[in-house]
């Protein structure tokens, strides 16, 4: 059994929103960068030091980041799973792209980190690396035919597993 050809339309359809939805998440990280620099530090926090904060939103920061790729991995295990019982190759795109979507909320969240760094934190040269370290992930997880069409491929391959 072969795995059945994917209509390029489809295909093509769905890489496009994915397309759309990365666009809008990078490009919302230059005004992030801009944002760093307009918003004017307050040190009031009676609880950590700007130095504390800092590395308390860094390693929160970094532990989203880190651990972003093996939830996403998981999320779509399960969306494979569901594959090789439902077989509906539209449903797996969907959850596809919610995985993407989640993957990317996930790193706009270390910018979110920067703006909390640029304002309770040292300040924004400190917290431009957040937004740095953001929109570098974003780009490794662009979407390709190619990482789409292996899901694919691995989703009917599983079904037929499971199948035999």
């Amino acid at each position: 059994m072969t795995t059945p050809a994917t209509d390029p339309a489809v295909l093509e359809r769905h890489l496009k929103r994915m397309k759309m939805i990365g666009i809008f998440f990078v490009t919302a990280q230059p005004v992030t960068l801009i944002i760093l620099f307009l918003v004017r530090g307050s040190y009031a926090n009676a609880l950590l030091s700007p130095a504390q904060m800092t590395l308390l939103l860094a390693a929160g920061a970094l532990w989203l980041a880190f651990t972003a790729e093996r939830d996403a991995k998981k999320r779509l295990a399960h969306a494979k799973h569901g594959f090789t019982v439902h077989g509906d190759q539209a449903r797996l795109l969907r959850e596809h792209l919610l995985v993407y979507l989640q993957v990317l909320l996930r790193l706009e969240f270390l910018s979110v980190c920067g703006v909390l760094t640029s304002y309770w934190g040292k300040g924004p040269l400190i917290a431009i690396w957040f937004v740095i370290l953001a929109t570098i992930l974003m780009a490794l997880t662009w979407p390709t035919p190619r990482k789409t069409k292996l899901l694919i491929e691995r989703a009917y391959t599983a079904r037929r597993e499971v199948a035999d």
